[in-house]
């Protein structure tokens, strides 16, 4: 690991007294807070952090539990309220009195959601959500994601630190022998830990997350963000139709990498001249009235409610370049 020169250390004491570590990285006056749970090493989204800086808020971005430089066990899915709980409440004690959001991608939206059912928080922004268990394992008609799971388990699912990935040959053979034989059968023989076995098993016999009843109480504004290929894609939909707070959802033609999945180099350019998924992002914050790159240190927009109660969709048209904003039921 090389640790970013932009960004101090961050350590948060968890409930049970492990130490949860990662970076903070701040601007020269701050106007906003925003944290970020990655179980894929959090000096990974400098870029990420450095975005968010230049819009006026200091970023904070933490290893979840078990993985890189936080103590602990690593079991996915299943820690994150409480140890979101406590680094919320830490970043909250040492920015008192400015908006703090929650953010994060696939996993990472997972830890913002959870952390979000038990600390208070201005907003949350998440992108191409990964909800919980059963929802990487399964799709909406109840076929395995064999290849997507076998791959990420082997990679990211087996201790502090990741894997290279298994090339395509071996990939392919490990999902082909557990289609054959079942995958816990395919599991045993690639000589993974008793741990990891007994977390593969629970992967596989998870029940779906019930969004209205896990996420039903939050009325926090919501900016959704998932991609027309992504294979998560229906159940960010499921979440949108489950949010009872200030919802606006964002629709374009890429796929779990974003932008970086768009093949086409005239798509790409075009998405990137309407300002791309940045530039819905800083008119969603000036509406919600949290700062933005639009607004100037100090202020807020005039006539922007703070808790707005509209549904509202952006969708990118790549045939046109243009972004179609419209309001939903």
């Amino acid at each position: 690991m090389t640790p970013p020169r932009d960004a101090r250390p961050h350590i948060v004491v968890a409930d049970d007294g492990a130490l949860l570590r990662g970076w903070a990285w701040s601007p020269a006056e701050t106007r906003g807070v925003v944290v970020i749970r990655t179980p894929y090493g959090a000096w990974r989204h400098a870029d990420t952090a450095r975005a968010w800086v230049r819009r006026g808020y200091r970023c904070v971005i933490h290893d979840v539990r078990g993985r890189h430089s936080s103590d602990g066990e690593w079991h996915p899915y299943l820690s994150e309220r409480a140890d979101g709980r406590a680094v919320v409440d830490a970043v909250r004690a040492e920015s008192p009195g400015l908006p703090l959001v929650l953010s994060g991608g696939s996993y990472a939206a997972h830890t913002a959601l959870e952390a979000a059912r038990s600390v208070d928080v201005d907003a949350l922004v998440l992108l191409v959500p990964a909800l919980g268990l059963a929802e990487t394992a399964w799709d909406e008609n109840g076929r395995p994601h064999l290849r997507d799971r076998i791959g990420w388990w082997h990679q990211h699912g087996r201790g502090a630190r990741s894997l290279p990935p298994l090339n395509d040959e071996e990939l392919e053979a490990r999902v082909a022998r557990a289609s054959e034989v079942g995958v816990h059968r395919a599991a045993a023989e690639w000589g993974w830990s008793r741990e990891v076995l007994s977390g593969w098993r629970r992967l596989w016999s998870a029940p779906a997350v019930d969004l209205h009843r896990a996420y039903g109480d939050l009325r926090v504004p919501l900016l959704l963000i998932r991609g027309d290929h992504d294979f998560f894609f229906t159940d960010a939909g499921r979440l949108a139709d489950a949010w009872r707070g200030p919802l606006h959802l964002v629709d374009g033609p890429w796929g779990h990498r974003l932008a970086a999945d768009i093949d086409d180099d005239d798509v790409r350019s075009r998405l990137r001249r309407a300002g791309g998924i940045g530039g819905v992002l800083d008119t969603w914050l000036t509406e919600t009235g949290l700062p933005s790159a639009g607004t100037a240190s100090g202020s807020e927009p005039a006539g922007v409610d703070r808790h707005p109660t509209r549904r509202t969709r952006s969708a990118f048209e790549p045939e046109t370049g243009r972004w179609r904003y419209e309001r939903t039921a």
